[in-house]
């Protein structure tokens, strides 16, 4: 009896052919005539007849492969019965051999250690060479002072003794003033490189129980002086404690400085924890569009100074952009220390609400327009951030807030206050609050506020504070801490001070006419004020009077400007060198020029007033030799409401 396990004999080989015989002699014979016939009939086949013809003969053959090989590999073949065991030991000599490789491949390590930051790095570069001072673009600075072996900053580069690409900067100083260090360290980089500065990605991670900031950004250098530009790559790893900043910052290919930096994280200490994280999520509330489109019209207020020898951010707070060419209105104590001046601010245009905002240009506090009885000020940028000189153009005209005109706020009505407080890490967002009455006295202007339950911070100190219909209210200043008794405790109540957006209009004034920063020219007074008055001319009066009523304006001023100064040379900053002549109107709307204007001669005039558009026109005084010498060119100027 057979088993049924055994396998089924193999295919007999064909046999051999018998010898022929006389009768098989005459069937072969006839065999090969019949032959003759078909290899005759087969050189006649056409090539596709002759393909056809083949394919039939593959599916038998096909067969008759496949039950050989499932013989040969079949469960009671001699071959499957080992291939387990093959298979084992060839996976584990793979994985042995893979072990091998790694730790013949993976470059040997060193532990940095200074100054509280410690770490893991490769121990292929060179001996570090300290960083040499980068000179401030925006400003002058003075020599840095002589460092010791412990001194701070410490700010050292090493490079790769592979690959001379590849380079890392290792750089500690003491904590920034400013509690906002995601963007501290933004402004270091942005006035390192300037425009040639495209930041890629930036997220916090948390490494030892810490939060670092990873930045990965793009910059433009040439290798040696003359050389073609060429854009590097970079990531920037920091973090500050409780008394200093670390920043460990990788140059290289992509490719290359990722595999640093995946040696380098995991293992990032620092001698304390300040157990405060550098960034917070920002608070998502359900805004009304109005209020979305006014995000647009706030900026951020970043002031530096000059320490050790570099251009650091020692503050911030929130703008608003009260005019097209980049005119922003915001708070005197962001600008001024201790009645000084910063050095330096820099504005950063807004991307949206919980975003950094992007650092676009600079300025100078002492080109500014300082209002210090109001804790206002008007600021512009002039230079960009490599310090050439900047200005918006037309094309990219920033969106603006008009000025409020109607005074009336209801007690209860809700208000948004928009800004970059320092607890967002210099993110947009939004306080929603309302209104609880006003504060000061109506005979002190400086003193008059409105008080709101909305939160203002820190950073929030010149931001925009609009209502539903996104018009703008006031701009965020203070807050007052009121603390009452409640049997044996004590409560503390908290009230933000908004600064009523009439108060600015002087500096919306100034907007109107047109203005350019120039050192020196703090005061927001505008009208002239010394003029070298002509021997002889004509005296010049009107009546300024309101378009829509004709009544009176009080206050408005009227100024002739010299022979050549047209409308689009007006500077506010140089009126005594572009006015002739100039007066203000009364009560009655009244108003006598103080000097006389020469005849004959044609001249452009200018009007303004507080709460109407401003009035220039080119060529429209004219005067000549048979003009009287006490004269009225107009009867009286209209001017339309702003």
């Amino acid at each position: 009896m057979t088993d049924e396990r055994d396998p089924p004999p193999p295919p007999a080989p064909p046999s051999a052919p018998a010898p022929a015989d006389a009768a098989s002699s005459g069937a072969l014979a006839g065999d090969d005539a019949s032959a003759s016939t078909s290899m005759s009939a087969i050189e006649d086949e056409s090539l596709a007849e002759r393909a056809w013809r083949r394919a039939q003969t593959i599916g038998p053959a096909m067969a008759d492969v496949t039950r050989q090989v499932a013989y040969a590999l079949g469960p009671a073949s001699p071959y499957h019965r080992h291939d387990f065991i093959v298979i084992a030991l060839a996976l584990a000599m793979v994985a042995g051999a893979g072990v091998a490789h790694r730790r013949l491949i993976a470059p040997t390590v060193e532990t940095f250690q200074s100054r509280g930051l410690t770490f893991t790095r490769p121990a292929i570069w060179l001996a570090p060479e300290e960083v040499p001072r980068v000179a401030p673009r925006l400003v002058p600075a003075p020599s840095a002072r002589p460092r010791g072996d412990g001194d701070l900053p410490y700010h050292v580069v090493y490079t790769s003794s592979l690959d001379p690409d590849v380079r890392m900067e290792v750089r500690i100083e003491a904590k920034p003033p400013w509690s906002n260090v995601i963007t501290s360290l933004e402004f270091d980089r942005r006035t390192r490189w300037g425009e040639l500065y495209a930041a890629d990605r930036s997220g916090v991670r948390t490494h030892g129980r810490h939060s670092w900031l990873r930045t990965s950004f793009r910059y433009t250098f040439a290798p040696n002086k003359g050389d073609e530009p060429r854009v590097g790559h970079a990531i920037e790893l920091a973090t500050v404690d409780s008394e200093r900043l670390y920043a460990v910052t990788l140059y290289g290919p992509p490719r290359a400085i990722a595999q640093v930096a995946a040696t380098i994280e995991p293992s990032l200490r620092v001698a304390s924890l300040t157990g405060k994280p550098l960034g917070a999520p920002a608070e998502r509330l359900q805004l009304p569009e109005p209020v979305r489109v006014a995000l647009t019209r706030t900026v951020e207020v970043v002031v530096a100074d000059v320490v050790d020898g570099q251009l650091r951010a020692v503050g911030g707070g929130t703008g608003t952009v009260i005019g097209p060419d980049g005119s922003v209105l915001t708070n005197h104590h962001l600008l001024v220390d201790k009645q000084r001046p910063h050095a330096v601010f820099a504005i950063a245009r807004a991307r949206g609400v919980g975003q950094v905002p992007a650092l676009v240009c600079a300025g100078s506090p002492s080109r500014s327009k300082l209002w210090p009885e109001m804790d206002l000020a008007l600021i512009k940028c002039d230079v960009d951030l490599d310090g050439r000189p900047w200005s918006p153009t037309q094309a990219a005209a920033w969106p603006a807030f008009d000025r409020r005109t109607e005074t009336g706020l209801d007690r209860g009505q809700r208000l948004w206050v928009l800004g970059f407080p320092d607890v967002t890490a210099g993110a947009l967002a939004v306080s929603g609050g309302a209104v609880r009455g006003l504060a000061g006295e109506p005979g002190s202007p400086s003193d008059n506020y409105i008080k709101t339950d909305a939160v203002i911070t820190l950073g929030n100190s010149g931001g925009p504070v609009v209502d539903d219909t996104g018009a703008l209210v006031g701009v965020a200043s203070a807050v007052r801490v009121t603390t009452t008794v409640a049997g044996t405790q004590l409560q503390s109540t908290t009230t933000g001070l908004v600064r009523p957006i009439l108060a600015a209009a002087p500096l919306f004034a100034i907007v109107r006419a047109g203005w350019t920063p120039r050192d020196g020219h703090t005061s927001i007074d505008l009208e002239p004020t010394a003029i070298e008055a002509e021997a002889e001319g004509v005296r010049l009066s009107t009546h300024i009077v309101a378009h829509a009523n004709g009544q009176p304006i009080p206050g408005a001023l009227l100024m002739i400007l010299r022979p050549g100064v047209d409308a689009g040379d007006v500077d506010i900053n140089r009126l005594d060198d572009q006015v002739i002549s100039w007066g203000r109107s009364g009560t009655d709307g009244a108003v006598y020029l103080k000097q006389p204007v020469p005849a004959p001669g044609t001249y452009t005039v200018m009007v303004t007033a507080d709460g109407f558009s401003p009035l220039i026109g080119d060529g429209a005084l004219t005067l000549d030799a048979k003009t009287p010498p006490y004269f009225d060119p107009w009867g009286e100027v209209r001017l339309g409401a702003d």
